[in-house]
């Protein structure tokens, strides 16, 4: 399998690239698809001047790479039990390499990062726009392979797909207010 050639069918044929995922199943391209994503990512984010909570070094880079391969696994593995309760027959090796393929989209961060830079220094709002479109793309490539691989609609696999994060943000949500009910309930107690 020529990598360039399956890189191009990826993104412009993708009936072609969905059976080679399944006949073959690239577990390491699918993990290095998401490892170079998610380096472009934290050089995007450190070219915007983001990175608040790590440093733009060697560790700081091997705990994003070592972050972003525990969540393809805990997103592969929650989105193929979330569309096997619901019915739908697919493969999960091959949603695993969708999902990492996925995240190439986050390839175009780095130079969009530096051509906003030069085009706009000071407005700040250019590079969260480019950010937005960039993740929502990749999200839509994740969709693209929840679709192709479980055989499910577009609304149905969005929807799937949005089940992970929606409950993250109900996590946090309900962390936050417990927390104010027990500032609350202490600021009472006394």
């Amino acid at each position: 399998m020529d990598l360039l050639e399956f890189l191009y069918d990826y993104f412009e044929d993708r009936s072609h690239a969905a059976a080679l995922i399944r006949q073959r199943r690239p577990y390491a391209l699918g993990l290095l698809g998401a490892l170079a994503g998610s380096a472009s990512l934290f050089v995007a984010d450190a070219l915007a001047g983001r990175l608040s909570l790590l440093s733009f070094s060697w560790p700081s880079l091997l705990i994003v790479l070592l972050w972003q391969v525990a969540l393809l696994f805990a997103m592969t593995a929650i989105l193929h039990l979330a569309l096997d309760m619901s019915g739908a027959r697919g493969d999960a090796g091959a949603l695993f390499v969708h999902l990492g393929l996925a995240e190439l989209a986050w390839l175009a961060a780095a130079p969009a990062a530096l051509v906003i830079k030069a085009l706009f220094p000071t407005a700040s709002w250019t590079l969260r726009l480019a950010f937005v479109l960039v993740g929502f793309w990749s999200l839509a490539l994740k969709a693209r392979g929840v679709r192709d691989e479980y055989g499910v609609g577009e609304g149905r696999a969005w929807l799937t797909l949005a089940l992970p994060y929606t409950a993250v943000a109900a996590l946090f949500a309900l962390t936050g207010v417990l927390g104010i009910a027990a500032l609350l309930a202490k600021a009472f107690a006394s």
